[in-house]
């Protein structure tokens, strides 16, 4: 049972007869095992953990954020009551659905942390709610930062100083803000050549920047003017509400192009060039020569940013301002809402929120129903297609991340994939175009082998369709989970990767992976991590219902946790795109730790039992790495908070599976001999993989001298221990019931901890 914090002895405790060492500490997991060190006191623990904050907390967040562990009745509280409250003791069911509810809303049963809460009673916890938040404010370091986005429903409420109308003073704020001429080439350069888009065509983007200063330059020119701005902010109003007409036919895009650039200029397309400005920005290193080139506080990276994307939030308001819906409004508000999630997370209420106005202004529009009229492919056609696929995708993708039903369903939409062209060839229209199309194969794929914006697109709309039907099983009744619909939808979801042209497909087997251009490697790995992640929550559906034993789910798992450590190991050769990599932790690291965390204590606990056979060895070295994955994430990150609390979890479960000492000193019963275990060699580390060194010994979840041999040799032989009083050891993660998983304690993830051990494959070639 768990422990129910009763003072001055809980129940637990009392049942088992050991009043006499009935303690609270404020942190359980660093209590040393019986042959350690002596026990450290409570307020040594609480300095200790005070010690390793990540920036200093205001005296509100230090309440609300940090657990108190204090037993005195005096010092009780309302949080600490609802932390420290009594729990019912029942017997786990494997069909509890784990849902959480705490200040950043409800997470659900595919929550990136819904394993944890499914496996409760394996951590020794029988029913406790768990508080999942991610409240991004308590950590913000730009709160004292002058908003745009804080300013702009007080500026459009009422009148202002002069009598100046208040959309054009927002307006004239944010031109304002407009980079000079030769940071913004810069940026505008860098995000043509290394962002990674698909919401917005890059090359509209391009264009309509360099219309802005070759029509309203004047207006830009240092050192400007309060009124300069406010006229060129009325020009964007004007032209603001006006109905943007499409225009159809073969050469349709250089049309649509003029109706929105140079004298047309609207906010929504300044909304998109500061949208690139803020990608560009976002993409850089955090100490990368470009900022000290700027001035003030845009030396700083994420404070440009944030600006930046401040910038964008005012131009999705001013241009809401006239009730018009439009094809750049929607691509701006996909852009805003991906800009969002880096920024503050994408389990915040402001994503969630935005992403919603996405979705109703998509189907306002009608993106949702695409109809085969018979009429030609135009480039307007095409990027609707592929707009509403990425639409679709982010549906689907931030339901899986946060348990919470998706808003769109392919049931209601009449859902047409883009044909796989580039770029230039829809631009280009005509017969350029109607050639591209004659050579696509019979499925609509290039055959020259390469991947496109729209290949991208396409590839993942089609895996977000079944990934809809899947989320119908997790979030819908249980018991429509019948074994009949999840092996087709297991056979339909590996078939839909299968069909993929083969230069879309990653294999750690093939021995080109090495030696494959940084963008292939790039969208061939996160492709394959996509089809992987919508496995593994088929799979453990599979296996809550006993319907496969779970080999198959553990084989998953240990495949992400694979590929999740190789983006770190290679993250040399994906610069552009380390501000996305604490999205992919809470994606794909979390959820695969957690299958492979559950299962290594289950056969720990149970070593006689039957279950999956896992390479132990492997997934240790593995999580270890993780481990040091989630620990160089940097506090600007947006996702930082979740990070943290995740390193923390998987670092203490794994102590427990690394040094599993028995609660008692009692040798163990003779019925029950030490045995020997054979274990496997150790596989050999290769220390030069992409062009680093790593050391060959992992500083992460090890105690001192834990670590002396292979690495083999880390996991004691299960018959090893006393499995009688093991039930005691499993109890010392009753931690699980108090965890608030998107608050503090954090570790200051700036120390810049050395985890840089690494084990590969060596089928992997490298």
């Amino acid at each position: 049972m768990a422990c129910d914090h009763t003072l001055p002895v809980c129940d637990r405790c009392k049942r088992r007869k050991v009043v006499a060492k009935c303690i609270y500490l404020s942190a359980p997991m660093t209590r040393p095992s019986v042959t350690g060190s002596l026990p450290r006191t409570a307020q040594e623990l609480s300095e200790e953990e005070n010690r390793v904050l990540p920036h200093k907390l205001t005296p509100a967040s230090t309440i609300s954020s940090t657990p108190i562990a204090s037993p005195s009745p005096q010092l009780a509280s309302p949080t600490s009551a609802v932390r420290h409250r009594a729990t019912i003791p029942r017997t786990p069911s494997s069909n509890d659905i784990p849902q959480s509810k705490s200040a950043g809303g409800f997470f659900g049963p595919t929550s990136f942390s819904a394993v944890f809460l499914e496996n409760k009673h394996s951590f020794g916890a029988d029913n406790a709610d768990i508080n999942i938040t991610n409240d991004s404010a308590e950590r913000d370091p730009l709160q004292s930062l002058e908003s745009l986005q804080s300013q702009t429903f007080l500026m459009l409420a009422g009148s202002l100083d002069h009598g100046c109308n208040p959309r054009i003073a927002l307006g004239a704020k944010l031109l304002k803000a407009f980079p000079d001429r030769h940071t913004f080439n810069f940026l505008l350069e860098w995000f043509y050549e290394k962002c990674h888009e698909q919401s917005i065509l890059k090359h509209a983007v391009m264009s309509c920047a360099e219309s802005i200063w070759s029509t309203y330059g004047h207006f830009l020119k240092e050192p400007r003017s309060k009124e300069g701005m406010e006229r060129f902010s009325k020009i964007l109003c004007e032209n603001s509400q006006k109905v943007l007409q499409e225009p159809s036919g073969s050469q349709d895009y250089a049309k649509w192009l003029d109706s929105f650039s140079g004298d047309n200029l609207r906010w929504e397309i300044l909304g998109l060039v500061y949208s690139a400005l803020t990608s560009a920005t976002l993409s850089l290193p955090e100490r990368d020569a470009f900022f000290c080139t700027q001035k003030g506080s845009r030396r700083d990276r994420k404070v440009f940013a944030v600006e930046m994307k401040d910038c964008v939030q005012a131009c999705v308001t001013l241009s809401n301002y006239m009730d018009l819906i439009n094809f750049p409004m929607v691509a701006l508000l996909a852009k805003n809402l991906v800009l969002q999630t880096v920024i503050s997370g994408d389990t915040s209420l402001v994503v969630w929120r935005q992403l919603g106005d996405l979705l109703s202004s998509s189907t306002a529009l009608g993106l949702h129903r695409q109809v085969d009229n018979g009429q030609p492919v135009t480039f307007l056609t095409e990027q609707k297609k592929r707009l509403f696929s990425v639409i679709f995708n982010m549906d689907k993708s931030s339901s899986l991340l946060t348990g919470r039903p998706p808003a769109l369903s392919y049931r209601y939409t009449r859902f047409t994939h883009p044909l796989d062209l580039s770029d230039d060839q829809i631009m280009a229209g005509g017969t350029v175009l109607a050639d591209a199309i004659a050579r696509l194969d019979p499925d609509g794929w290039n055959v020259d082998g390469k991947i496109y914006q729209a290949t991208k697109a396409r590839a993942r709309g089609k895996l977000s369709i079944v990934l809809d039907e899947i989320l119908e099983l997790s979030l819908g009744d249980f018991n429509d989970c019948t074994e009949q619909r999840i092996t087709h939808l297991l056979a339909k979801l590996t078939q839909t990767y299968e069909d993929f042209p083969s230069f879309l497909k990653f294999s750690l087997s093939d021995p080109g992976v090495k030696n494959m251009p940084d963008k292939i490697f790039w969208n061939t790995l996160t492709l394959r991590l996509t089809f992987l992640e919508h496995r593994l929550l088929l799979e453990r559906l599979a296996h809550k219902q006993n319907i496969l034993g779970g080999q198959s789910m553990v084989d998953c798992a240990r495949e992400i946790l694979e590929l999740v450590v190789l983006i770190w190991v290679q993250r040399d050769r994906i610069v552009e795109h380390q501000h996305d990599f604490d999205w992919m932790l809470m994606c794909w690291g979390v959820p695969s730790a957690g299958v492979l965390c559950v299962e290594l204590l289950k056969q720990l606990k149970h070593p006689h039992l039957p279950g999956p056979k896992i390479a132990r060895s492997e997934i240790v070295q593995n999580l270890s790495l993780l481990i040091g994955f989630l620990e160089w994430v940097r506090p600007a990150a947006g996702n930082y908070q979740l990070c943290g609390r995740m390193r923390l979890i998987i670092k203490r479960i794994l102590d427990q599976i690394l040094d599993p000492s028995p609660p008692s000193s009692q040798p163990p019963p003779a019925s029950a001999p030490l045995q020997e275990v054979a274990t496997p060699q150790a596989p050999a580390v290769d220390t030069h993989m992409g062009g680093q060194q790593f050391d060959s010994a992992m500083t992460a979840g090890m105690n001192a001298g834990l670590m002396v041999g292979p690495f083999d040799t880390a996991i004691p032989p299960p018959a090893a221990f006393d499995t009688a009083n093991y039930d005691g050891l499993l109890d010392d993660l009753d931690w699980l019931n108090n965890v608030d998983w998107g608050r503090g304690p954090y570790h200051d993830l700036n120390t810049g901890q050395d985890l840089t051990a690494v084990r590969w494959s060596g089928t992997g070639g490298f």
